[in-house]
């Protein structure tokens, strides 16, 4: 009786004293992909509001951007050419995602079909194994190469929004693409696995 009532009281003490479930995850020495995830979500707009604005400017071509991405991400990198898919590069410039402020980068892609116009907004993230993924019980884990997850990004109830993120180990890639049928579409374009 004894020994349950001290460990009833150390409980009680280290819920109170101990570090607070916030800052455990300091404690981890990584990035949750949740803030990733929002932090994608919330600059993605405003990418394809600024390739709306500038309409008129033709698509890159994503060989050419080559030595900007290498440069942004502190990486060797080629870009997706997602031609085939009916995708076009409207826009590369950098990003400040969470775990890689000075080393991410945004892309933005455009896809014309009969019924609109179809976005995707690609971000490259230097990864240098500080992301960090929960399992169910929410348990962290780093985020490992060759892992696909799907996470959902929508910000009203009209809106089907999703992300796909994966890493192919020396960068972490988050689509952000308008709903799950896209995101499958892409899932095999990117080599995603």
């Amino acid at each position: 009786m004894a020994i349950a009532l001290l460990m009833v009281l150390a409980a009680i003490l280290f819920g109170i004293y101990g570090p607070r479930i916030a800052g455990r995850l300091t404690l981890l020495g990584g990035v949750p992909l949740s803030d990733v995830v929002e932090a994608a979500a919330s600059l993605r707009g405003g990418a394809v509001l600024t390739c709306l604005r500038q309409e008129n400017k033709p698509a890159l071509k994503p060989a050419e951007q080559t030595p900007l991405l290498t440069r942004l991400l502190g990486r060797s990198i080629q870009p997706p050419d997602l031609t085939e898919t009916g995708y076009q590069l409207r826009k590369v410039s950098a990003a400040s995602l969470p775990g890689a402020p000075y080393r991410s980068a945004e892309l933005v892609y455009q896809r014309l079909t009969p019924d609109g116009d179809r976005w995707m907004v690609l971000y490259l993230a230097a990864d240098d194994g500080q992301y960090l993924a929960f399992d169910t019980l929410g348990r962290s884990r780093p985020f490992m190469p060759k892992v696909l997850l799907h996470g959902d990004i929508a910000q009203s109830g009209a809106d089907e929004s999703t992300a796909l993120i994966w890493s192919d180990g020396p960068v972490l890639y988050l689509a952000c693409v308008e709903d799950e049928h896209e995101a499958d579409r892409v899932a095999a374009f990117f080599d995603a696995p």
